[in-house]
């Protein structure tokens, strides 16, 4: 079946599209295979085999996941292009992940040259701001966001329209073993970004929590749902033995916000494109800019102060994109007072505020939204979607976003609810204890992750002197289920810690795979 100019434009416009979105719609996580995959089934008109090749590839992906400017393996292009050939030459699942593997860690090239390319656009941002023009501003984030659309779009355009015969021809000249040895590297991938969840949330004192999570999965089977259940037991337990939860100390101080509620409503719905233009230097400083652009317009006109205020907003910021609301609510109240009396706020303030929230927003976010609630209900959509129920990509999706928009909602509202007095109520011991309470559970739902998804197993035999063969495998299992999957994963943790970069490790994952 030979795939058609129109066909191929639309899986890659579809391809553009899922990264786009990630960076001016919010994390939506459309470039999940599990997604992204079952939509390419659409478009080649077999669903069935859109769901089952989509599922498998997010098994192996499960963990990977672009955390600050970190790229990893590129699972919209690799799922993609996975399930447009295994429909179009008949690949076979095991063939198709191959493919979709491959071509992944390919497709990563093109992010970080969106990446990188993005840089420039900051810089233009600030050139712009420097003659006072928000719009200006604001072609230099949709630019950068048509980089970033392009850099999925090209590759997976070019293949399918131009390389199709080549990659059949490709696949079908790959010798068994290599073929044999990739499928090998997809049962290792999953440990790989498992590894690399464990280095955003693992600390030291914390880390036995994680052998715990694993211990219930591959002893008790509890699945990973019953383990981050587990996990919020304990974490709630240890949180209130240890003092309880009351985040803000009581006060009879009203707020009134200095930020009208027109205003409010515009920097919620543009907040969602806080990852615009995302770039290696300033990460989504570009995009926060981009979501107070009104608002300081609607202050300072198109006076130096506007100039003043853009090039201030465009300074480096880094967070977990739901619930960035706090700081934006914060910022917005301090730059109406400035606006004000311009010697009640200095440029340090607002820096400062970003720099203060940006991190403690991040450790309580990472480990319970990118750490637990995806990896969980990507589990649960691809269990359905391997036996072809549609119901399961989804489940994946309307549940995600329903928490989603609560997150960033309740966040966004409490930061413009407390104003300037959030600082003065907000309890930093309890604080504390939730991000600590949060670690504990990510880490107990990513062990229990790596022992119910992460399945590696060795085919070597031991061969006596008298000609007696012993399978390695059960012997190992006898020792403890699942022992080689927890050992690789934290091999790999491992050398994260010892600075050791991703693109590397995974070179080595695929070579050990196909020795």
């Amino acid at each position: 079946m030979e795939i058609s100019f129109g066909t191929a434009f639309l899986l890659a416009f579809w391809a553009g599209f899922t990264y786009f979105s990630r960076r001016f719609m919010g994390e939506l996580y459309l470039e999940r295979p599990i997604i992204a995959g079952t939509v390419a089934g659409l478009i080649m008109g077999d669903l069935q085999t859109g769901l089952v090749v989509g599922a498998t590839i997010e098994l192996a992906m499960m963990g990977v996941l672009e955390i600050g400017g970190g790229v990893g393996p590129n699972g919209a292009v690799g799922s993609i292009l996975g399930v447009a050939f295994a429909i179009s030459a008949g690949l076979s699942t095991e063939e198709a992940l191959v493919l979709a593997l491959t071509a992944a860690i390919l497709g990563s090239f093109f992010q970080l040259i969106a990446k990188a390319a993005s840089t420039i656009f900051v810089s233009g941002a600030e050139h712009y701001a420097e003659k006072n023009n928000a719009n200006g501003v604001a072609a230099m984030v949709h630019l950068g966001n048509l980089f970033h659309f392009l850099a999925n779009f090209i590759p997976t355009f070019v293949v399918l329209a131009f390389g199709s015969a080549a990659v059949e021809g490709i696949m079908n000249g790959i010798p068994p073993f290599l073929q044999a040895g990739i499928g090998a590297a997809g049962n290792i991938l999953p440990a790989f970004g498992f590894a690399l969840l464990l280095d955003s949330v693992a600390t030291t004192q914390l880390m036995p929590y994680f052998f715990v999570g694993f211990l219930l999965a591959a002893y008790l089977k509890m699945g990973v749902l019953g383990v981050a259940l587990a996990g919020l037991l304990v974490a709630a337990i240890l949180i209130y033995r240890n003092g309880g939860l009351q985040l803000l100390k009581k006060s009879d101080k009203k707020v009134e916000s200095r930020v009208p509620k027109k205003f409010q409503k515009q920097i919620y719905w543009r907040s969602f494109a806080l990852q615009s233009a995302f770039s290696f230097d300033r990460m989504q400083g570009l995009g926060f800019c981009w979501g107070l652009l009104p608002f300081l317009k609607n202050l300072y006109g198109k006076t130096d102060e506007l100039g003043k205020a853009l090039h201030r907003q465009l300074a480096f910021f880094n967070t977990h994109p739901w619930v960035a609301g706090p700081v934006y609510a914060l910022v917005a109240e301090l730059e109406a007072k400035k606006a004000e009396d311009p010697a009640s706020v200095d440029d340090k303030m607002i820096q400062s505020v970003k720099a203060s929230l940006m991190g403690p927003l991040a450790g309580i976010a990472d480990p319970l939204f990118h750490g637990t609630a995806r990896p969980i209900m990507a589990g649960i959509a691809a269990s359905l979607a391997l036996s072809g129920n549609v119901f399961g990509p989804i489940l994946f999706f309307v549940v995600l976003l329903a928490l989603h928009l609560w997150v960033r909602k309740i966040t966004t509202d409490a930061g413009f609810q407390l104003g300037d007095t959030l600082f003065e109520r907000l309890d930093q011991n309890s604080l504390t204890r939730l991000i600590e309470g949060a670690n504990i559970m990510g880490l107990m739902a990513i062990g229990g992750l790596v022992g119910t998804w992460v399945n590696i197993t060795t085919p070597i035999t031991y061969t006596s002197a008298e000609g007696v063969s012993v399978a390695i495998q059960p012997l190992i299992n006898s020792i403890m289920p699942g022992l080689l999957s927890l050992g690789i994963t934290l091999a790999i943790f491992a050398a994260t810690r010892k600075g050791v970069k991703s693109n590397l490790l995974m070179g080595i994952v695929f070579v050990a795979a196909i020795v």
